[in-house]
């Protein structure tokens, strides 16, 4: 199987991924407890990050893409992103 386990954790265009509830109530490490929680409830799963609004780049995409990099570098099991669009 394959999860999203966080859909686009930035606000609007912003380039801070703090502004929601779960942000709010955890703190902004809800990210990376979102991804282990998946991840052992399965693990065999791909789970994913997906994000709005980054598919021709800028600074919300350099943010994202920071994100990632740090969240992986901590050891977070990320497997893929996705860039939504319309």
């Amino acid at each position: 199987y394959d999860w999203d386990v966080v859909n686009e954790p930035f606000q609007s265009t912003s380039t801070l991924p703090w502004g929601n509830v779960f942000a709010q109530l955890i703190g902004p490490e809800y990210i990376a407890l979102a991804f282990r929680l998946a991840h052992r409830a399965d693990p065999d799963a791909r789970l994913f990050l997906n994000e709005v609004l980054i598919d021709f780049g800028g600074p919300k995409a350099d943010a994202f893409r920071d994100l990632v990099v740090r969240l992986l570098d901590q050891g977070v099991p990320i497997h893929g992103i996705g860039i939504q669009s319309h």
